[in-house]
Parts: structure tokens; C-alpha cells; sequence
């Protein structure tokens, strides 16, 4: 995200897909093209918006999904990532992002955002 890296995209026989992180893909047979976790077709944003329901944590939602608890912080990060990208907003500062005491703030702030 903003690490750089940019998006890999390659055909898999007809289909264009693009990898947006270690565990995160659009894959155009698979789901219509929405984002995915890789090797399933749990949906980004349905595990996105089942973070901002009160009180579910990422451990929870990641069980409930059968996907890694990493695979789950990804989706936030990228969320985040896409958000400043629409309001074209600057990455944070390396200073500002230490001050984040734990991904849980994250997701906090993410369910708060949603209500």
C-alpha cells in the first residue's frame, strides 16, 4: 500500500487479475471482480463490514471467515489506503503511524467511521 509496492496484474487463462496484497485479489472470475481473500471467495468487504458491527474484533471476524487474523489487518490497511487515495489525503507521517498503539485502535476508529 504504501510501501511502494504496486499492484501485480497477470491473465489466469481468460481472466485479469490483480493482486493487491499478500492476501487480497480481484479476480474476474471469481465473485465478479470484487476484491477477495486469496483462495476463497470471502469478500473484502463483507469482512469489513462485519469489523464494524459493536463489538466484534478482528480475531472474531477472522475465525468467522476462516481467513488469517493478518489477512484481516491487510483488508483494514487497504481500506485505509483507498480512503486516502479518494480524498487524496497524504500517507501518514512514520512518526504518526508508531503512535498507533495496536491494529484493535485501528479497527476501533474504522468501526466508528462506518457508524
Amino acid at each position: 500500500m504504501s510501501n511502494g509496492k504496486k499492484n501485480r496484474d497477470y491473465w489466469d487463462g481468460k481472466y485479469l487479475v490483480r493482486e493487491f496484497s499478500k492476501y487480497i485479489l480481484a479476480h474476474q472470475g471469481i465473485c465478479h471482480g470484487e476484491l477477495t481473500f486469496k483462495g476463497t471467495r470471502v469478500l473484502v468487504r463483507m469482512v469489513l463490514e462485519s469489523l464494524a458491527r459493536p463489538g466484534r474484533t478482528i480475531e472474531q471476524v477472522a475465525a468467522d471467515y476462516r481467513v488469517p487474523v493478518e489477512a484481516v489487518i491487510e483488508a483494514l490497511q487497504l481500506a485505509a489506503h483507498m480512503m486516502r487515495e479518494q480524498l487524496r489525503l497524504p500517507d501518514p507521517h512514520p512518526d504518526e503511524v508508531s503512535r498507533i498503539k495496536s491494529v484493535k485502535r485501528l479497527a476501533s476508529t474504522v468501526r466508528e467511521l462506518a457508524a
